[in-house]
């Protein structure tokens, strides 16, 4: 009988594919989270949790303008969209930090008439 000859070492090279695999996969998913469509500059907290995102998010940019899940809208086509919701729903609220604070506590407002009581507002960690 022949003996088989043994293999003294790891074979790296498969290895090294699917790292560079899953390399490739990691950036291309970064450079879709990182062209968000609305430009915002969340303001800062220590208190900051990362959270899974929410089913629905508000967003309020410094000119003011409001977005219901990435699309504009007007006060009340927000106030006719938040009134659909039902009590269990979870909101986010993004708000640039250069954003009036008037239009913020509407949105809020909204929510609380709605009786809409699991909301987030979202922040950058403070570093």
């Amino acid at each position: 009988m022949r003996a088989l000859k043994r293999v003294e070492g790891i074979n790296v090279v498969p290895l090294i594919d699917v790292v560079l695999v899953l390399l490739a996969i990691v950036l291309t998913i970064s450079t879709f989270v990182a062209s968000g469509a609305i430009k915002l500059d969340l303001p800062k907290a220590a208190s900051a949790l990362q959270t899974p995102p929410q089913k629905i998010e508000i967003a309020i940019n410094e000119n003011g303008s409001l977005f219901w899940n990435g699309k504009a809208m007007m006060q009340k086509e927000l106030v006719a969209q938040i009134s659909r919701l039902n009590r269990d729903t979870s909101i986010s609220i993004l708000g640039d930090k250069k954003a009036f604070f008037n239009d913020f506590i509407f949105i809020l407002d909204q929510l609380k008439l709605q009786k809409i009581e699991k909301i987030s507002i979202v922040t950058k960690r403070e570093s």
